[in-house]
């Protein structure tokens, strides 16, 4: 996976940053106070070929200031989208010692 080059720094209000690159469609590099960015693929569902959104990521600001990203897998068969990822920041603290939090625990919302 390549590094990226911030095109955004410290200084600037942005909470996130995007990069996506979509092959021959193009690509977006933007910074934001919050995300969600849905990834689709084609499948055959109730005999039609259809687009399902079979992972989600949100990015936003907490109650307590927290940033943070969630990873969503979802499936057709299932009722509620599955977290699979928690992984949390806390720019604003420096007091705090670590860099990223990272919780991999499986949950539904």
């Amino acid at each position: 996976m390549d590094k990226p080059n911030r095109i955004f720094s410290a200084k600037d209000s942005c909470k996130f940053e995007v990069e996506c690159r979509a092959g021959k469609a193009g690509g977006l590099r933007v910074g934001s106070e919050s995300v969600c960015v849905k990834v689709g693929q084609r499948l055959r569902m109730d005999g039609a070929e259809q687009i399902w959104h079979s992972v989600e990521i949100h990015a936003q600001q907490d109650d307590n200031e927290n940033l943070v990203i969630r990873v969503f897998v979802l499936h057709p068969d299932w009722d509620e989208p599955l977290q699979i990822a928690s992984i949390r920041s806390r720019p604003g603290d420096g007091d705090c010692l670590t860099a990223l939090g990272c919780n991999l625990d499986h949950v539904t919302p």
